[in-house]
């Protein structure tokens, strides 16, 4: 028996929705232990939207706003010009330098002696 695959590769409300950007999977077999990573990772209620297919990069939403994490360098984004998944989908798939970044706080710092 295959695992349960949620996609979210097209919004259900429009059938007008950007693909998947090029070098991303939205298609996840298991999202819960990425999402606890992101967590603990950043403070932030992680919703995994994609993941860089062979990369170490995640691409999640909180509240209203997306955020970008490297799982190797261990840094993270907010993404500025990103209202809605559409919109997100498109910058992506711009590539280097189409998306407008904030670095986030260092989470963990308080934690090292």
């Amino acid at each position: 028996m295959s695992p349960t695959v949620a996609d979210i590769s097209e919004d259900a409300h429009s059938s007008k929705s950007p693909p998947v950007p090029t070098g991303w999977t939205a298609g996840f077999t298991d999202n819960n232990n990425a999402e606890t990573m992101l967590n603990y990772s950043t403070g932030l209620t992680a919703n995994l939207e994609l993941t860089e297919d062979g990369g170490s990069r995640y691409i999640f939403s909180s509240g209203k706003s997306y955020y970008l994490w490297n799982t190797t360098s261990e840094d993270g984004w907010r993404i500025l010009n990103a209202k809605d998944r559409d919109e997100f989908y498109i910058n992506v798939a711009k590539g280097k330098g189409g998306l407008e970044l904030e670095e986030l706080p260092d989470f963990g710092s308080d934690l090292e002696g």
